[in-house]
């Protein structure tokens, strides 16, 4: 399941993104945003003072991947910086489904575990298994595992699909709403010792079970599992993915350019969690790049921020797509009266570099025959 707080069709695209380096980036920026001054040396989110020496807050989290070039800001305070990292990088890590691609690329971390909310992998094929909850991980040497969490699947008949309880959660509620004759099945856990813990419990719950010996796993020859994983986007996610999306604007267009107050509810929403949220990031219905748009095929799994600065809808807005999956589209402000500015990024998952992309606006009279 793919959902952030609100969907909406977007606008027909205004421009493709073409990867490989090219020095055709658009009209130079210059900021016509009728603002009142404000010095070059205050912090971008929480406007304190910087002091000479800030930490480097990377454009894209370093929790997927470090590039080279290394793309950081030296105008974020330490504050906001921590801030960032513990309450909305690590949570974006651990609880999106971005997070959960990361692991494919050898990025280490667990997705799935008991506690975990917003993503949720389950097991997506076997009659007695398929819906049972899992964990994914990937150690520090890129090694990744499926582990099947210790939990009880029930069922009044054969025809029925199994209903899940995480150990956690088994209660006698959870028992009697499966009358005697009912079918139970137990997974997971690391020991035998897990299995007897989880026996007992269930006999506790529902006098009426009857032990009935051990099934095989559905893990094929190869030791590999189909995965099912729903996943729903929190406000915390959110607020992450329009972290980054400012991060990468003032990457672009500068620090006093991200001053300005036609940021500030954007500002507020991402450092002080203040605001709505339901008009913050869209999911679009195609992808940023021009080649995947006319030919349809898959040109990279690396990640891509595109910005458009647009005086015609008086309208900056960045585009995101991590791992090249789901592309969002990020409104940044709607009272923006400079000039025509575009800029884009490819970040490569397999050499781990990042390259600027040639953009092109894609007009009535475009030829797909250009993008090479």
């Amino acid at each position: 399941m793919r959902q952030v707080p609100r969907v909406t069709r977007p606008r027909e695209r205004r421009y493709g993104v073409q990867s490989g380096l090219s020095s055709r980036c658009g009209h130079p920026l210059t900021v016509k945003l009728l603002v009142r001054e404000v010095p070059v040396n205050n912090c971008i989110y929480c406007r304190s003072e910087l002091p000479s020496v800030v930490p480097a807050e990377h454009v894209i989290p370093q929790g997927f991947g470090t590039f080279k070039p290394d793309l950081t800001l030296n105008c974020v305070c330490s504050d906001c910086n921590g801030y960032f990292g513990s309450k909305l990088e690590w949570p974006m890590r651990n609880e999106s489904i971005e997070g959960m691609l990361r692991l494919h690329f050898g990025l280490e971390g667990t997705v799935g575990g008991v506690r975990t909310r917003g993503v949720t992998p389950v097991i997506g094929e076997g009659e007695y298994w398929k819906g049972a909850r899992t964990t994914v991980r990937t150690d520090k040497n890129g090694k990744e595992r499926t582990d099947v969490l210790p939990q009880v699947g029930a069922r009044r008949g054969p025809s029925d699909p199994f209903e899940w309880c995480l150990e956690q959660d088994l209660s006698v509620a959870f028992a009697e709403r499966f009358p005697k004759g009912s079918e139970f099945r137990i997974v997971g856990g690391e020991t035998p010792a897990d299995l007897e813990r989880l026996v007992q419990k269930l006999k506790e719950m529902c006098p009426t079970f009857v032990y009935g010996g051990e099934m095989n796993a559905p893990f094929a020859g190869d030791g590999r599992v189909m995965l099912h994983v729903e996943h729903q986007n929190s406000r915390t996610v959110v607020r992450c993915l329009c972290k980054i999306a400012f991060n990468y604007m003032a990457l672009t267009c500068g620090q006093q350019f991200s001053l300005s107050q036609s940021f500030d509810e954007l500002r507020s929403f991402i450092r002080n969690d203040s605001g709505e949220d339901e008009s913050r990031a869209f999911v679009k219905h195609k992808p940023i790049l021009a080649h995947e748009i006319v030919y349809g095929d898959r040109r990279t799994d690396g990640h891509i921020l595109a910005i458009d600065c647009r005086p015609s809808d008086r309208v900056v807005e960045v585009q995101i797509a991590l791992f090249n999956s789901f592309p969002y589209r990020i409104p940044m402000c709607t009272d923006y009266p400079g000039h025509r500015f575009m800029k884009a990024h490819h970040f490569d998952t397999q050499t781990w570099e990042v390259s600027e992309m040639r953009v092109a606006i894609a007009g009535p009279n475009f030829d797909p025959a250009s993008l090479g």
